[in-house]
């Protein structure tokens, strides 16, 4: 986009070049809900999410930041998506509670469908969380994941393809007649496979995608298919979803893109974003050896030392994070846990939440400095910090590309984003 995507609905004007993104938003947050509804009311009006996110919080928090805003819902854009079965969703269906057709796998404790009972209960379902009437645009989220189940080898491509459009023009007929009913205005797919080259195994064929909207739409008895959205992954260093985004524009499509700053290539994941030193994490480690010397705690001290010693080796602040989750803060726990004396848990507990804050921040300060010597390798010297900023702008500026949709789940991020309107 060369310049804001204003769409004129009604009589409002509103800025969609940014929109939204909700996966990691939660009603249980009141911070995630005030910087939804800090967004609203400065402008961003396109709110992207999906029955999955959060078992469902994610539109919950959606109809509570509406409330807490002010804004009228004729004047916001809600994208949501179905498809996916886990949580409570799954133990409904494992429990006997719920019956899904078209079930697949997808893996544990995910399982997959796009059939039509399964979508409208899932609107049903989406409209009373969002408590609204209708949906903007509702989106078919991965339906992939069948070809992804069915296919191992080559030669069961076209049979698996077969079927595959038959369940998305089962799953259209539904959409068509969702329209006739006016809970939602109109639909779409959101796939992975979009940024995937064709010749992938489970890619996900789109130019005929629209000739199964008509179809549908003819099925029903509407004048004219109401298919107009796709959502996809595109950043930096995932171009090839490029292609199909330009089909999709050439062909009256609106275009959102996910995941702007989280990029896969082959030599793993990087997080396309700048993050500042920490200004005190030699203090805080001092304070926290310091401690575990003067009351003899051995293993604390090793865990901090080792910590020390790896958090140059990360690409992706996500996996340290995940490592501190599932491995280092359990081990601590049960350091403490076998402290009798309850005044040297007092001394040591308040120095651990600030030594692991500075630790994590300074992994990210490091993968930021690797991942823009990385990006500067791949072509793009002209970046400097933040890379957010250029990453966000560089597709902002694509003529293929309608909305971006980022997670914003405090105020500060709101304002980060607002500033590049």
């Amino acid at each position: 986009m060369s310049h804001p995507n204003l769409l004129n609905k009604g009589d409002d004007l509103r800025n969609e070049a940014i929109g939204f993104g909700t996966y990691r938003i939660s009603v249980k947050s009141q911070l995630h809900v005030d910087a939804l509804a800090y967004a609203m009311q400065n402008g961003i009006t396109l709110i992207d999410t999906s029955t999955n996110y959060a078992s469902g919080d994610s539109e919950r928090a959606i109809a509570a930041a509406i409330q807490q805003s002010g804004i009228q819902r004729d004047n916001l854009t809600i994208v949501s998506k179905a498809g996916y079965i886990q949580g409570p969703l799954l133990q409904q269906v494992q429990s006997g509670q719920l019956e899904v057709f078209d079930l697949v796998p997808y893996q544990e404790g995910c399982f997959h469908s796009i059939h039509s009972d399964f979508l409208k209960s899932q609107l049903t379902a989406s409209l009373q969380r969002l408590q609204t009437d209708y949906i903007d645009t509702y989106l078919l989220h991965n339906p992939e994941y069948f070809l992804m189940h069915t296919i191992e080898t080559a030669d069961q491509i076209e049979i698996a393809r077969k079927e595959m459009d038959r369940r998305i023009l089962e799953a259209f007929i539904a959409l068509e007649e969702e329209v006739q009913n006016g809970r939602i205005k109109s639909y779409g797919i959101s796939s992975n496979s979009f940024s995937k080259a064709p010749d992938t195994l489970h890619f996900l064929h789109y130019t005929h995608l629209i000739e199964l909207a008509k179809e549908a739409a003819s099925e029903v008895g509407n004048s004219q298919h109401s298919f107009t959205t796709i959502q996809l992954p595109i950043n930096l260093l995932e171009k090839e979803g490029l292609k199909c985004a330009a089909w999709a524009k050439a062909n009256g499509l609106r275009v959102l893109v996910n995941r702007p700053l989280n990029a896969f290539d082959s030599e793993g994941m990087h997080r396309l974003a700048s993050y500042e030193a920490p200004e005190n994490y030699e203090t805080d480690k001092e304070k926290l050896l310091m401690a575990a010397d003067t009351y003899s705690l051995s293993e604390l001290r090793t865990v901090v030392t080792d910590l020390d010693s790896i958090k140059g080796r990360f690409r992706w602040p996500g996996a340290a994070e995940e490592a501190l989750q599932r491995q280092t803060i359990p081990f601590i726990q049960s350091i403490l846990s076998r402290i009798p004396d309850q005044q040297v848990k007092s001394a040591i507990i308040p120095l651990l939440n600030p030594f692991l804050h500075s630790w994590l921040k300074s992994v990210s300060h490091l993968c930021s400095q690797k991942t823009l010597s990385y990006l500067h390798a791949q072509g793009y010297q002209e970046i400097t910090h933040p890379i957010q900023r250029y990453a966000i702008q560089w597709l902002m500026n694509r003529p293929e590309i309608d909305t971006v949709l980022l997670g914003m789940r405090q105020k500060s991020y709101v304002d980060d984003a607002l500033a590049l309107l």
